[in-house]
């Protein structure tokens, strides 16, 4: 069994992002995305920048950005562009942040895909789809004093898809507050792996 990165984004929900703003000389001016696009779409209410490293996507309610690699590096850069932007732009209504991390539990040959089980009061689950292949997955919400964490398990041929998202509240939340939790990205991507790890039972729990 091994387990797998898939995918890193930060998406920061408000009501008056500005698509027209995001141009590849603007974010490179204010030193958000140095590298060259490889695609590029820019109107007043929707923007798309891809580079080799990232992928940012913009409408008048959300921002997106994902890391296009893996490595730490790109990790790291991630949140400091999204950092930088709240910074540029402190005047925007924001409402919600989302850190999001996507992991995969790949089996190899031989192997056979972790059990989950479920049970709605009581009901045997095999018999209520008698007649069908069932495969588990689940949602968990996991609440702290600064975030939400939800948690979509999905099974999938000989795989595990975990979505996490760290959901963070800004309404009424200093521009501080705010750069502080997008600078927990690595920090929440750490917590990330070591819940898979626990849940899967891979490596020594921490």
């Amino acid at each position: 069994m091994e387990v797998k990165p898939r995918r890193r984004d930060i998406v920061i929900i408000a009501s008056a992002h500005n698509p027209s703003i995001m141009a590849p000389q603007w974010l490179k001016d204010n030193s958000l995305i140095l590298e060259e696009p490889i695609h590029f779409v820019h109107t007043p209410d929707f923007s798309l920048f891809e580079s080799e490293s990232f992928s940012l996507l913009v409408d008048p309610q959300r921002l997106q950005i994902t890391a296009k690699k893996q490595d730490d590096a790109t990790l790291r850069s991630l949140a400091n562009i999204a950092a930088k932007y709240v910074d540029l732009l402190p005047h925007i209504p924001y409402q919600s942040l989302g850190l999001n991390f996507t992991w995969s539990i790949e089996m190899n040959e031989g192997e056979t895909l972790p059990k989950i089980g479920v049970n709605i009061n009581g009901a045997d689950l095999i018999s209520v789809f008698e007649g069908h292949d069932v495969h588990y997955g689940g949602i968990i919400y996991a609440r702290s004093e600064i975030y939400v964490l939800k948690l979509v398990i999905e099974p999938q041929e000989n795989s595990l898809i975990n979505n996490f998202n760290f959901h963070h509240e800004l309404k009424g939340k200093s521009l501080e507050d705010i750069k502080q939790f997008i600078e927990n990205f690595s920090a929440r991507y750490d917590d990330s792996l070591r819940i898979i790890k626990n849940l899967y039972s891979l490596g020594e729990k921490e």
